[in-house]
């Protein structure tokens, strides 16, 4: 359940950022350490203003950034209009072909999808269907809801659904096409009705169906900007740094109270920071550090759960680490509690799984592994690497982290607490890109990250199923601690046998128990999403995987 707070009950943490899917496994922004004399701002007319009104030390660390506003700042948001700020290009908006975080979560605005995981446990919604019948194992007609118009006031038909997946399916456009090549028949039956037939069972099918659908006649050229769609939102247009969306008056779920949403991309986290607290913006998402909740004391701030995970991964080929032993002694010396305390002002909740808790997926009563740093050295011992006697090392490892300064510190933390078990890291920080490469080549040793969005279970199959070990015949594996295990391999081949909801609930939850006992990964902890709000924003919704769809529904107070 969401909650609202303000300077009272949150204290700053080191924050995520939302990400592009080919970053997809980082989600990292700088972290700026600024504090502020006072808790409030006075109501001032620009920008530059509430910069000179700051104490010396942030008027000084604000001051490249205020430059970029001239004399007279951007006007206040008019009555009706929602400004949204992001701090990275939001890329394309086609459904078809956006691949960025924030791409995707506008492009959901514009095109409503078919079915939806904009959930709290993570189960798919019906949207656009009002129902799904399963003929056989291999073949599904799609029931869609009647009276749903695109923004152009024309009927959304079952043609618009067939001509939406041939367009995915063009592989030279979509990069989502290798998603549906199982897909051997699509016609639309009737006005509402789409007869969909695989080569093999599917049973991921109905979360498969997160797809904004577009009004597009079958083969015509790939959309860019102007595509209509039956979302919430309409496009009313787009420059390099600003997207523009107003109401569409035929939403089938109602037409949405505020007339017009504008995403407004900020790079610089103290011009973010200084927008919001002066009035010109209404919404920053997981993109400023609650560093700075002194100086935004005036803002509310919303809290709720993420599906983001933060783990360590482990290489298990390498010779340090092949015995789950290791693992396990490595992860009992890490003191999460307090890295959470300290690092996160408690803004973090423990992770026992791979799944969040919240998650119809996650498996139940899973124990939380204690930091126990005396019972990790005698599981070293066991595992037969004794401490020297002259120099207490048992072994060395080099850990591989981001060049995130907050990230960088909570690997020093970890790596302190190796040490303590007689265990030597060098912990090196590396450019993001050189960094991921490394990864995907599998050239670290010991490395942490972030799993984003994590909405469905099978995950764990790209994850640790050992036929998705990178290797030379495929490269685009992920299952990059080399984790091999049969009887994992059996019960994940499993889950793609069955469509029973329950059963495949209790073979992801295996395989959960499996791997908390192997650690080839060591799950972290769940870090919240946070949320700077105007104070004339009401009815906003925080989802677990942040994204926006409760837009259509904020209400902004006069």
């Amino acid at each position: 359940m969401n909650k609202i707070f303000t300077a009272e009950h949150a204290a700053p943490v080191g924050m995520k950022k939302d990400f592009t899917a080919e970053h997809a496994e980082h989600a990292e922004t700088k972290t700026l350490f600024v504090f502020a004399s006072t808790n409030k701002f006075p109501s001032v007319c620009s920008v530059c203003s509430v910069a000179k009104i700051l104490v010396p030390l942030l008027y000084l660390l604000l001051l490249p950034s205020v430059v970029l506003f001239p004399a007279c700042s951007p006007s206040k948001p008019p009555a009706d209009t929602m400004v949204v700020l992001v701090e990275a290009p939001v890329g394309d908006i086609d459904p078809s072909t956006a691949i960025t975080a924030y791409g995707l979560k506008i492009s959901r605005l514009i095109h409503e999808p078919l079915v939806s995981l904009d959930t709290a446990d993570g189960k798919p919604r019906l949207e656009l269907l009002e129902r799904i019948e399963r003929i056989d194992d291999r073949t599904v007609i799609l029931h869609l809801k009647p009276g749903v118009r695109f923004s152009d006031g024309s009927p959304l038909t079952a043609r618009d659904v067939v001509a939406t997946f041939r367009v995915i399916r063009q592989g030279s456009l979509s990069p989502f096409a290798s998603k549906w090549k199982d897909l051997i028949e699509l016609v639309a039956d009737s006005d509402l009705r789409v007869r969909m037939r695989f080569s093999a069972l599917r049973p991921t099918l109905v979360s498969d169906l997160d797809i904004g659908i577009v009004k597009l006649s079958p083969g015509a050229a790939p959309w860019r900007n102007t595509r209509i769609g039956a979302g919430p939102f309409v496009l009313e247009g787009r420059t390099t740094d600003r997207i523009r969306l107003v109401r569409n008056p035929f939403y089938y779920k109602g037409v949405p109270p505020v007339r017009r949403v504008v995403f407004q991309t900020v790079e610089e986290e103290n011009v973010r920071a200084l927008l919001m607290s002066s009035g010109h913006a209404d919404m920053a998402q997981n993109n400023i550090s609650p560093i700075l909740l002194p100086a935004l004391a005036h803002l509310p701030l919303m809290r709720g759960p993420s599906w983001t995970l933060t783990y360590l991964g482990f290489n298990a080929q390498v010779p340090q680490l092949a015995d789950p032993r290791v693992r396990r002694a490595l992860a009992m010396a890490v003191d999460r509690g307090r890295l959470i305390q300290a690092r996160f002002r408690g803004t973090a909740q423990l992770a026992d799984s791979i799944m969040p808790p919240q998650h119809w997926a996650h498996a139940p009563g899973l124990p939380q592994l204690p930091y126990d740093p005396a019972a990790a050295a005698n599981l070293l011992d066991e595992a037969g690497w004794p401490a020297d006697p002259s120099s207490g090392v048992r072994f060395e490892l080099e850990y591989k982290t981001s060049s995130n300064p907050f990230r960088v510190a909570i690997a020093k933390v970890i790596a302190e607490g190796w040490g303590r078990i007689g265990v030597r890291v060098r912990v090196r920080s590396l450019e993001w890109g050189v960094f991921f490469a490394d990864i995907k080549k599998r050239q670290f040793q010991v490395m942490s990250l972030q799993m984003p969005e994590i909405g469905v279970p099978d995950v764990m199959v790209d994850f640790f199923h050992s036929g998705n070990i990178p290797s030379a015949a495929r490269p685009e594996g992920v299952n990059r601690w080399g984790y091999a295990d049969a009887g994992v391999d059996d019960l994940l081949d499993r889950t793609r046998l069955t469509s029973d909801a329950a059963e495949r609930q209790d073979l992801f939850a295996r395989v959960q128990e499996k791997l908390m006992r192997d650690l080839p990964i060591f799950p972290l902890w769940f870090e919240e999403n946070l949320v700077f709000l105007s104070t004339r924003v009401r009815e906003y919704n925080l989802l677990p995987n942040a994204r926006w769809s409760s837009l259509s529904g904020v209400v902004l107070r006069r």
